[in-house]
């Protein structure tokens, strides 16, 4: 196996894929997995939330945005079903990641969502990714693009560094769309935190021999992860599934 295979990702998503990488021998995706029995392995939790996705499309051949690709699984997965499929992600990293793995046989673009041309899609599908685009602003643009919008994230109930999911809501409502389902998935979604809380310090030297980083990037990463398993105990923090229609 490559010594560093992630180096020049960005951080922290490097230390992520390093880790899986180890683990599992691949990195099969980069969200959340749900955990429906608890014993699941990551790639079988992920897979789990895939095929949640999956079934909340219109049925093939729906045209669909993937707004927010990724390293390419889900784009990839729905185009192998027969999807008329496209994604957009703006950090070119992720681009050269998704044409090395899967070359010609996805369609994706190196964009902003907010900057997404006129078009027409049969839903608009956002796995892990809305909360990196204003709520007003991603309303707004999907409303150009479709009747149909697709969620799958994490939401702060309290003010945090993360969306508000009430003003998520609203910005939906003011553009227009109205919820149709919401899931809560919190307890299936928060073992995902455990899996990499339990795996960063074990994998310390790795990391920064490996990907050069720092120590303190490490303790950061630490830091961050037993704050936001608390945060999902105690409810200031939640992973919805969330359709709107319009």
């Amino acid at each position: 196996m490559s010594a560093a295979p992630y180096r020049d990702v960005h951080y922290p998503l490097n230390v992520f894929m390093h880790i899986l990488t180890y683990e599992e021998g691949s990195v099969p995706a980069l969200h959340y997995g749900f955990f429906d029995r608890g014993d699941e392995s990551i790639r079988e939790a992920q897979e789990s939330a895939t095929a949640m996705l999956i079934t909340r499309l219109p049925a093939v051949p729906a045209r669909i945005l993937d707004a927010g690709s990724g390293i390419g699984s889900t784009l990839a997965r729905l185009t192998v079903l027969g999807y008329d499929a496209e994604g957009i992600t703006p950090d070119a990293q992720q681009i050269e990641i998704i044409r090395a793995r899967y070359a010609d046989r996805v369609r994706v673009h190196c964009m902003r969502f907010e900057d997404m041309p006129p078009s027409h899609f049969d839903a608009v599908v956002f796995q892990e990714s809305s909360q990196y685009i204003d709520s007003d602003a991603l309303f707004a643009k999907a409303r150009e693009l479709t009747s149909h919008v697709i969620v799958f994230d994490e939401f702060a109930m309290e003010p945090a560094p993360l969306h508000s999911y009430h003003d998520f809501l609203r910005a939906a409502a003011g553009n227009g769309f109205e919820k149709v389902e919401e899931v809560d998935v919190t307890r299936i979604a928060a073992p995902t935190i455990d899996y990499f809380n339990d795996r960063f310090d074990r994998y310390r030297p790795m990391l920064i021999h490996d990907l050069g980083i720092g120590a303190a990037q490490i303790d950061t990463l630490i830091r961050m992860g037993v704050e936001n398993r608390r945060r999902y105990e105690r409810g200031a923090f939640v992973y919805r599934v969330l359709q709107f229609r319009r």
